[in-house]
């Protein structure tokens, strides 16, 4: 649907750097919907929410703040200015991000101090936010988007899970549906709002932002949202079988 080769959304100009729709937005969708067909975990295993292992969670966050450097500078498949500009925004962002994170956790938590684990969602955030858009936008649109991602899902995981429903029906035990679904859903929209023409992902192609592009960014999100709720309900449904 999001293909450069004139897929469905493409046509009228919606753009997705390297898969922050059609991973994680999709992924945060799906892995919600899973979590709910199948159902919380035991009453005992939600009492502990401590991690078992920080260290492992640091090593796992290492690895992939690196290896994203790759995913997203990898995407045009060689080495040139938008690979240069994808590391540089993706670098960018998440560590606004991460910051965003621990500022947010020592002014408005109910503890006013940040934790490692904060700090990771917070990674995670800018990681998945600047994702379709690595590309497209400055080094002041990547530091926008990881900030405004950042911000907008401390919010929304700390006030969902308790207040509304479905949020507070689902044990998302990762809280997937935030720092995939949420982030990769704001980053595409704010793509719309701040891709930059002078960024030429290849030469005689360039993405401007705009209302017009923020409206296809948007019709773009509802489908892949639908799309993978649905299919995913439809097969764990047929697997149950």
């Amino acid at each position: 649907c999001l293909s450069g080769g004139g897929g469905w959304f493409a046509q009228p100009g919606a753009v997705d750097f390297s898969g922050g729709y059609v991973i994680h937005l999709a992924a945060g969708v799906s892995g919600f919907v899973a979590a709910w067909v199948i159902g919380p975990r035991l009453a005992r295993d939600r009492e502990i929410d401590a991690p078992n292992n920080l260290a492992m969670v640091a090593v796992g966050a290492g690895l992939l703040w690196l290896g994203w450097n790759g995913f997203n500078g990898g995407d045009p498949y060689f080495a040139g200015a938008d690979a240069s500009a994808a590391v540089i925004n993706t670098n960018l962002a998440t560590a606004v991000a991460m910051m965003t994170w621990v500022i947010m956790d020592m002014t408005f938590s109910k503890e006013k101090k940040a934790t490692f684990l904060g700090g990771v969602n917070g990674m995670v955030c800018g990681l998945v936010g600047i994702t379709p858009a690595a590309g497209y936008v400055t080094g002041v649109g990547a530091i926008i988007i990881g900030l405004v991602c950042s911000a907008i899902v401390w919010v929304l995981f700390a006030y969902l899970p308790k207040h509304v429903w479905p949020f507070n029906k689902v044990d998302d035990a990762l809280g997937v549906v935030y720092t995939h679904g949420f982030a990769g859903l704001f980053g595409g929209l704010l793509t719309g709002l701040l891709a930059d023409s002078a960024m030429q992902v290849v030469p005689g192609f360039s993405v401007t932002g705009g209302l017009h592009l923020f409206k296809w960014q948007l019709y773009t999100a509802l489908w892949v949202i639908c799309f993978s709720g649905i299919g995913t309900f439809i097969i764990l449904k047929v697997l149950a079988l």
